[in-house]
């Protein structure tokens, strides 16, 4: 049983299991959960993204051991991390999400340096800080966009 909660929370409720472009659905998953859901006071977004950074990485490193294959693909919880680390902080709007959904996107497949990095730590840490350190990248363009307009 315990084994099935960790899969279904790691792939985020199944999407994981897509068969074409799951980081793509993990990212779509994790936008809507954050448009429909996400407190819009930015104090209170805080303890949201606290709390799937450490969702992630316990159960993609869980998931991780189950599967035996590293960062398997079917672990999306950690596109959901990085598209809520690159909306934190920013107004909910069509813009900001349709922007924040390709920026992190790019970000997360093209992978500068830095990016590639993080991959290389260990079990759910790598897994979930590559997208993290994504989203933050992504957030940071969006807050200057955001202060400018």
């Amino acid at each position: 049983m315990k084994n099935k909660i960790v899969l279904f929370l790691s792939s985020v409720f199944g999407v994981g299991y897509v068969k074409l472009a799951p980081g793509t659905f993990g990212t779509l998953a994790g936008l809507v959960i954050w448009a429909l859901y996400a407190p819009a006071q930015y104090n209170l977004q805080l303890y949201w993204i606290i709390s799937i950074l450490v969702i992630s990485i316990v159960s993609s490193s869980l998931a991780e051991q189950i599967y035996d294959v590293k960062d398997d693909k079917r672990i999306v919880i950690d596109e959901v991390a990085g598209i809520w680390f690159t909306l934190a902080f920013l107004p909910k709007t069509f813009v900001f999400l349709f922007f924040g959904f390709v920026l992190f996107r790019f970000f997360d497949i093209k992978k500068p340096w830095i990016i590639v990095k993080m991959e290389n730590l260990r079990g759910g840490l790598g897994i979930t800080a590559d997208d993290v350190v994504a989203g933050i990248f992504a957030n940071f363009i969006l807050q200057i966009i955001n202060w400018y307009f």
